[in-house]
């Protein structure tokens, strides 16, 4: 029996779709970074415009042996994601990741090495937030530039911090 139209359309206005707009960031420092900077609260979400999550992907092994492919997915790449930020009093977060990041070009990983948490949040009634991603082992691997210009009238700062991550674990 065929899937009528209308029986789609309804299927597709009763589907609890899940909203990309819907998120908050938990940023976890050591302690080590915390007594330069001081620690992200949960205020860090007004700042924050977008998180591109990692991709999941892996170097696979790929040998042609007795004329036949063996493949294998080989060793994970390394998880990389991105924030991008709105800026306020005098550039304070982008002053605060630039720091962190040059700490961490001068100490052992496990001294500087965060926690990452993404969570959804609630997009329908009775739905609770959830973690969706943490990222832990998780270091700046760069901060991007500012585009600092006279034309961009009363225009609020942004920039983007890039990560790179060892051990992401979903949020189940």
């Amino acid at each position: 029996m065929a899937y009528k139209l209308s029986d789609a359309i309804h299927d597709a206005y009763e589907r609890k779709w899940s909203m990309a707009n819907t998120f908050t960031v938990q940023i976890n420092i050591p302690n080590y970074l915390s007594n330069y900077i001081g620690q992200f609260d949960e205020n860090i979400n007004l700042n924050l415009i977008s998180v591109t999550t990692p991709d999941f992907t892996n170097d696979p092994i790929e040998v042609y042996v007795a004329g036949k492919w063996i493949i294998q997915n080989g060793k994970d790449t390394l998880y990389r994601f991105s924030m991008t930020f709105r800026d306020h009093d005098q550039m304070y977060l982008y002053r605060k990741f630039l720091t962190m990041y040059r700490l961490i070009k001068d100490n052992y990983f496990d001294d500087v090495a965060s926690e990452i948490i993404i969570s959804k949040d609630a997009d329908w009634f009775n739905e609770t937030d959830a973690k969706l991603l943490i990222l832990e082992g998780s270091l700046i691997e760069g901060v991007s530039n500012l585009d600092l210009n006279n034309n961009n009238e009363n225009q609020i700062a942004e920039f983007t911090v890039s990560w790179k991550c060892t051990t992401p674990k979903l949020g189940f």
